[in-house]
């Protein structure tokens, strides 16, 4: 609405309009022309020229006082502009969820390559030095700038491996470790693992080490073999005490007629470089040759859709190690048709040692009928790597390899209520024996997934053997094709879809019985300090 012309004066139909206008600002020059009671209204006739000049020019004031307040205040958006500012901070949100992955050759990468490629705004890098890269996943921390990772000049970026995770993975330290934690916890080892002696050949604690070990395996050495062990302890000059562990005698499935034993290099996986050895002559004289460097011959096959063998590849390697296990072998082992068999697990940590561990496994079996007295890795080493090889691999069952709910049926106590139960509480104070080490430098955004080895003997008791970083990811069965994808997927629910918010993947993973959205990473809570 227009003000009033400059030299024109109000008259009553201009203050109507006016005041129909400004409301109440008004009211103040009306009061002037306008007097309301409850009889009569007072012509503005009868209002003198100075008064009405006087209201024109408190109107005016009163005007231009507005004007000036309103330019001093923000400028109202119209509705078209909103709308325009609402898309650009939408995209300016888009704009930081594009991330960017490095996944490291080997071990079946390609499904680590699927997993990622199906989750939006992933994108692959080529060069495992780009300062982009938001997530790298690679088989060892080869190459894993620890020091400088989520510095705030650098994008979020999170690793598939603990700066330490050898405290843990290193059989050599594994057995350190866990005999310090039960000693300073008054805890027996032997509810555990076997009994097992770490051994450095260039500690000036050698001669001690090999003491202990010398003394606990004459004492339970088998009679009709104690005069041969003598000869050699008094060829080399060594010496041993004849004290008692009498809490061995409560684990009777150790100890057979044979006095077996498994020799074990520290850095070792997949089987390679292990020995099953008879006689302390055969622990020196493979000591001595890894020492020298060991020549180890490398089985490899290719089988076609048949599953037959089509190809055979030897490789020679020379291993070297100064760090070995004298680990005590089970020889009363539960056996599934008179084969060996052995159950791994997986278990998932985070950075802020959260414990998860995974409802579903395998059990991996001999392919040979089990028998003490042979000397063959195809009777006692059950890793997948070892029995691929064999002619007979996959005869029995498909991948000699069983999930968790098959061997529901296959044990005589509840698999999963009793002995599951057991592995998982197992697994749990593993990692408290490395609570301290493992993530000593407090690194955020790491995680690992492990994978866990037990054998059960005859008394339905579980044996941690092993614990390996880089569980193999490789598929040879219908059990596996399942699994690894589902297990992946459900541990990239809770560590990179956590840290790079995105939408659902389409892509689902059936496995056995369970629901697409059910995320099978059980729990174990932190580990305590």
């Amino acid at each position: 609405m227009n003000s009033p012309k400059k030299n024109a004066f109000p008259t009553l139909n201009n203050l109507k309009i006016i005041q129909s206008s400004y409301g109440q600002r008004i009211n103040k020059c009306t009061h002037l022309v306008i007097k309301k009671d409850t009889k009569k209204i007072i012509d503005t006739r009868l209002l003198s020229q100075t008064s009405i000049e006087q209201a024109k020019q408190k109107f005016i004031a009163n005007q231009e006082r507005q004007r000036q307040m309103q330019k001093s205040l923000p400028p109202i958006m119209k509705r078209k502009e909103f709308h325009q500012r609402s898309v650009s901070v939408s995209a300016q949100k888009t704009s930081y969820s594009k991330y960017f992955y490095f996944v490291g050759e080997g071990n079946n990468h390609q499904l680590i390559k699927k997993l990622l490629d199906e989750r939006s705004n992933w994108v692959q890098v080529k060069d495992p030095k780009s300062k982009k890269i938001n997530f790298k996943w690679q088989e060892t921390e080869k190459g894993y700038e620890y020091q400088t990772i989520n510095q705030k000049e650098q994008p979020i970026q999170m690793l598939n491996h603990f700066e330490f995770h050898s405290e843990i993975s290193d059989k050599f330290k594994l057995a350190v470790n866990f005999k310090v934690y039960c000693d300073k916890n008054r805890l027996n080892i032997y509810d555990y693992i076997p009994t097992t002696f770490a051994i450095e050949c260039t500690n000036d604690n050698l001669k001690s080490e090999l003491f202990q070990f010398i003394s606990f395996y004459r004492q339970n050495c088998p009679q009709n073999k104690l005069s041969e062990l003598d000869k050699t302890i008094k060829q080399y000059l060594f010496s041993y005490t004849t004290l008692y562990d009498t809490k061995v005698n409560h684990y009777p499935t150790l100890f057979g007629n044979e006095n077996l034993w498994i020799f074990k290099p520290s850095n070792m996986n997949q089987g390679r470089g292990i020995h099953v050895v008879r006689s302390l002559q055969d622990v020196l004289d493979i000591q001595s040759k890894y020492q020298g460097g060991y020549k180890e011959k490398l089985l490899e096959v290719k089988r076609n859709e048949q599953n037959e063998i089509i190809n055979k590849v030897v490789y020679l390697n020379t291993l070297v190690t100064e760090q070995f296990v004298i680990q005590k072998y089970i020889e009363k082992p539960f056996l599934i048709d008179g084969r060996k068999f052995d159950i791994r697990a997986y278990v998932l940590m985070t950075s802020n040692l959260q414990m998860y561990f995974y409802r579903e496994g395998q059990l991996r079996l001999a392919t040979e009928k089990f028998d003490a007295k042979v000397q063959s890795n195809y009777v006692h080493l059950t890793n997948n790597a070892i029995q691929y090889t064999h002619p007979e691999y996959g005869k029995s069952e498909e991948g000699n390899q069983y999930n968790f709910e098959q061997a529901q049926n296959l044990f005589k106590k509840d698999f999963r209520k009793e002995i599951l139960v057991q592995i998982k509480n197992i697994s749990y104070t593993t990692f408290q024996t490395v609570k301290h080490k493992i993530n000593k430098n407090k690194r955020k955004n790491c995680f690992e997934i492990f994978g866990m080895d037990f054998i059960i003997d005859e008394q339905y008791t579980p044996w941690l053997i092993e614990v390996n970083t880089n569980p193999s990811l490789e598929v040879t069965s219908k059990l596996l094709d399942q699994l690894f994808p589902r297990m992946i997927n459900d541990a990239f629910k809770i560590t990179i879809d956590l840290v790079f918010p995105q939408d659902e993947p389409n892509c689902n993973y059936p496995l056995m019985n369970y629901k697409d959205d059910e995320n099978l990473w059980d729990s174990m809570g932190y580990l305590q300090s």
